[in-house]
C-alpha cells in the first residue's frame, strides 16, 4: 500500500482562486482541552472540501510557526486570511458542514474520543454537556451520558460498533505526555475518518493492552499512526508488532496542509553531489544530523525555528525530513527543497518512510519497499533508524529500499558495511552525541567530540544527533542550530571535517572496503585504538 491509497493528495494539487483562496482563522491557543476537541474536530470537518480554516494555535515547538507560514501561504500561495473571533461565528460562516452534536459523558474519558470518532464518521460536532445551548441551532445526535460504566466498557464498545466504518489505512492514538494531551492534530484524524483511540501501550492494563492489539490488527498494514503514546518503546513497539509505523504528529493546522498545491515536480536535492568528488583524507568525518525528522510537527515548525537561522547555509547540515509528505503535505517539502541551500542535505527521520522498529516487524518487506519508492521519489539516500542493529534485518533493508545508510543510537561504535558492501551502517554506540544535551554550550559540544574521537584512529565516521531549535523559545525542549553548529565547527579545528551525510556514507564505504576503517561487527574489532593527538 502506498500512502497516497489513504485519500491523500499525490502531485501538484490546485492553486487557489479568487473565490477560494480565502481562509478563515481562529485563535485556539488559550482555549481548554473540551474546547480544542470540539475546534479541531470543526476544523477537519471544514477542510474536507480544501484549506479553509487555519488555526493560530501557539504550537510549543516554535509558537511564531502561525504568523510565518500564514506570511508565506499568503506570498506564495495566493490564499487570504481573515480572523474571526469565536469557534460559533466560525460555523455560522460554513453552514452545512457540522450535522448536529454529539455529546460525551465527562465522567467517562473515552466519550470523548468516541465523539471524535462519530464527528469523521457523521460530520458531528463533539461537545460537553455544558457547549449544547453554545451551539443550540445544531440538534443533538448523540448523547453518550450515562451509557457505559467504565473506561474499558466505552472504549471496547468503540472497538466493536464504530472502527469498521473507520478509514482502516491509518490510525490517531491519543495519550498524556509532558508536553500535554496529544490532540494538536485532532483535526487531520477527522478530516480522514480515522479511528481514535486512547489506550496504555506499556502493559500496565492487560485489558488495554489486548485491546489495543485488537485496534492495530484491524489498521494497516503499513499504515501510519497519528497522534503520539508514552512510554516510547512500548508505544512503537506494539505499533511495529502489527507492520504499522507512527507519524508523531503533535502539529496543527494538518488537514489545512492536506489540500495546499504544490507546484514543484522535481525533488533532487541541490546538496548532492558526485561521488567521485568526494576525496577520503586522514580526517575525523563529523555529520551533524537534525533528530525528530519523522514527525509532522518538526516540519510544520520550521524545524523549531531553526531553519530561519540567518548563518543556514555555512556549513553542511542534515536535516531529518519523512518524504511520506510528498502525498500527505506537499507544500510543506515544496517550502522545504525551495528554500534548501547547497549545504542543507536531507535524510530520513526514524526510521526511513515512517518511525517503526524493523527489528519487531513480523513483515517488514512491504514497509522496506515503500520506505524505498519514497526515498527516491525524494532524492534521499540515508537515514535515521531505531533502534537495535540485526544484521539480517537491516541487509534485507537495505536490499529492498536502496538506502545507502543507516545511523543509528545502538553501539558498539563503529560502522559496519551492509549490502555487499554497497551500504553502512554507522552507530553512535557510547558515542555520548545521540541526542546531545540540547541546552549545551557550543564548547560543551565540541569537547564531547574531542573526546570521543580521540579514540579513534582517522578516518573516522561519526554522527552527533541533535534537536533543532533556535534557542529563542521557553516552551520547547532546546536545540541546535547553524549559528551553535558553526560556533562548534570552529573550536573542533583542522584535524575534523563537517560534512553531508551522502559524503560521510560514500568515505565510509570506501575506507571499509579497503580497510582503512575497522569494521565495528567484525570479530576483535575495539573501540580503544590508538589514541590520535588532536
Amino acid at each position: 500500500m502506498i500512502v497516497s491509497e489513504i485519500g491523500y493528495p499525490r502531485g501538484r494539487g490546485t492553486m487557489p482562486t479568487s473565490s477560494s483562496n480565502l481562509v478563515h482563522v481562529l485563535e485556539i491557543h488559550q482555549a481548554s482541552i473540551e474546547e480544542k476537541i470540539t475546534s479541531l474536530a470543526f476544523q477537519g470537518l471544514a477542510n474536507r472540501e480544501g484549506s479553509r480554516v487555519f488555526y493560530k494555535a501557539r504550537f510549543w515547538n516554535w509558537p511564531r510557526s502561525d504568523e510565518f507560514w500564514m506570511d508565506y501561504l499568503a506570498q506564495n500561495k495566493g490564499f487570504r486570511f481573515e480572523q474571526v473571533e469565536t469557534l460559533s461565528d466560525l460555523i455560522r460562516l460554513y453552514p452545512g458542514v457540522a450535522n448536529g452534536l454529539v455529546v460525551w459523558d465527562p465522567k467517562i474519558e473515552q466519550t470523548k474520543w468516541i465523539a471524535v470518532i462519530m464527528a469523521g464518521l457523521d460530520g458531528l460536532l463533539p461537545v460537553s454537556p455544558e457547549c449544547v445551548e453554545r451551539y443550540g441551532k445544531l440538534p443533538v445526535c448523540e448523547d453518550l451520558r450515562n451509557r457505559f460504566s467504565s473506561e474499558i466498557e466505552a472504549a471496547t464498545w468503540s472497538v466493536k460498533k464504530l472502527i469498521h466504518r473507520c478509514n482502516l489505512k491509518m490510525g490517531y492514538s491519543i495519550d498524556r505526555t509532558w508536553s500535554g494531551v496529544t490532540i494538536d492534530a485532532l483535526d487531520y484524524a477527522v478530516q480522514q475518518r480515522s479511528f481514535v483511540y486512547n489506550l496504555n501501550h506499556g502493559g500496565k492494563s492487560p485489558a488495554e493492552i489486548e485491546l489495543v492489539h485488537e485496534i492495530l490488527s484491524r489498521i494497516g498494514p503499513v499504515a501510519p499512526i497519528f497522534g503520539w503514546g508514552e512510554p516510547e518503546d512500548a508505544y512503537c513497539q506494539t505499533i511495529s508488532f502489527h507492520d504499522n509505523y507512527v507519524m508523531c504528529a503533535e502539529a496543527p493546522n494538518l488537514s489545512f496542509w492536506k489540500h495546499v498545491p504544490c507546484e514543484r515536480t522535481d525533488w533532487r536535492q541541490r546538496a548532492r553531489k558526485n561521488p567521485s568528488d568526494f576525496v577520503l583524507d586522514n580526517k575525523h568525518y563529523i555529520a551533524f544530523c537534525t533528530s525528530e525528522g519523522d514527525t509532522p510537527k518538526m516540519a510544520v515548525s520550521v524545524e523549531g525555528g531553526a531553519w530561519l537561522d540567518p548563518n543556514r547555509g555555512k556549513l553542511p547540515v542534515n536535516w531529518g525530513m519523512n518524504p511520506l509528505h510528498l502525498d500527505l503535505f506537499p507544500a510543506i517539502m515544496e517550502f522545504y527543497w525551495n528554500t534548501a541551500t547547497e549545504n542543507d542535505y536531507f535524510i530520513g527521520g526514524a526510521s526511513g518512510a515512517g518511525y517503526t522498529y524493523p527489528n519487531c516487524m513480523p513483515n517488514p518487506e512491504a514497509w522496506m519497499k515503500q520506505t524505498g519508492e519514497y526515498f527516491a521519489r525524494a532524492d534521499m539516500h540515508e537515514t535515521d533508524a531505531w533502534m537495535h542493529f540485526s544484521r539480517p534485518v537491516y541487509e534485507l533493508y537495505a536490499k529492498l529500499s536502496g538506502i545507502r545508510a543507516f545511523a543509528m543510537p545502538c553501539g558498539p561504535f563503529g560502522c559496519t558495511l551492509l549490502n555487499d558492501g554497497e551500504a553502512v551502517a554507522f552507530f553512535r554506540g557510547n558515542s555520548g552525541l545521540n541526542y546531545f544535551n540540547s541546552s549545551g554550550h557550543p564548547k560543551d559540544l565540541a569537547t564531547q567530540i574531542k573526546q570521543h574521537c580521540w579514540k579513534r584512529k582517522r578516518p573516522s565516521f561519526s554522527v552527533a544527533h541533535l534537536v533543532p531549535d533556535d534557542r529563542r523559545n521557553p516552551t520547547a525542549q532546546g536545540g541546535w542550530n547553524p549559528t551553535l553548529l558553526l560556533e562548534v565547527a570552529e573550536l573542533l579545528g583542522k584535524e575534523f571535517k563537517i560534512v553531508t551525510m551522502q559524503e560521510l556514507t560514500e568515505l565510509a564505504i570506501r575506507a571499509l572496503n579497503e580497510g582503512k576503517c575497522p569494521d565495528c561487527c567484525e570479530p576483535g574489532y575495539s573501540e580503544w585504538d590508538e589514541p590520535d593527538s588532536i
